[in-house]
């Protein structure tokens, strides 16, 4: 299977329950969520971030967006690939996809704002994105209020 990563920076001071990443399938390609690298950087030249417990869910959709999707850069990791067909996206232009209750997020990933988390989703076969539109994933900050000029940093690998 080929593989694939996108890079996203949240937007700073970013609200709780809010959606800052989407990884989402097509009428003709599906695929798995193999590796999520998370942290938290402070947006200000030469300071430090603020100590504090953020977490991040990882929530299964349950429908489309609706409008276009502000894609995000997919890079393929071996070049020798075809271009991805799986979305990946940082904003919907009308309205993201529904998720439910951070209570049925597929994983919730807490840490410290000064350490980072790298999940290794290799031997987790849970993360299947279907061949349909309104299957994917959406990373959304349940951590409550993100600081003030404080974002997350995000890279999730996937296969198709």
């Amino acid at each position: 299977m080929a593989r694939y990563s996108s890079h996203v920076t949240s937007s700073a001071a970013l609200a709780d329950d809010t959606g800052f990443a989407w990884l989402m399938g097509t009428a003709t390609a599906g695929g798995k969520l193999r590796r999520v690298i998370l942290g938290v950087r402070n947006t200000t030249a030469n300071t430090a971030v603020n100590d504090f417990q953020a977490k991040v869910g990882i929530a299964r959709v349950t429908s489309d967006g609706t409008g276009a999707l502000t894609a995000a850069t997919v890079n393929k990791l071996d070049l020798r690939h075809p271009a991805a067909i799986l979305r990946s996206g940082t904003a919907w232009a009308t309205s993201p996809p529904t998720v439910g209750a951070e209570a049925t997020d597929a994983l919730a990933i807490p840490f410290n704002a000064k350490s980072g988390v790298d999940i290794p989703a290799e031997f987790l076969e849970e993360f299947w994105i279907s061949n349909v539109v309104t299957d994917g994933f959406a990373f959304i900050n349940r951590g409550g209020l993100l600081a003030a000029a404080h974002v997350y940093d995000l890279t999730y690998e996937w296969e198709e």
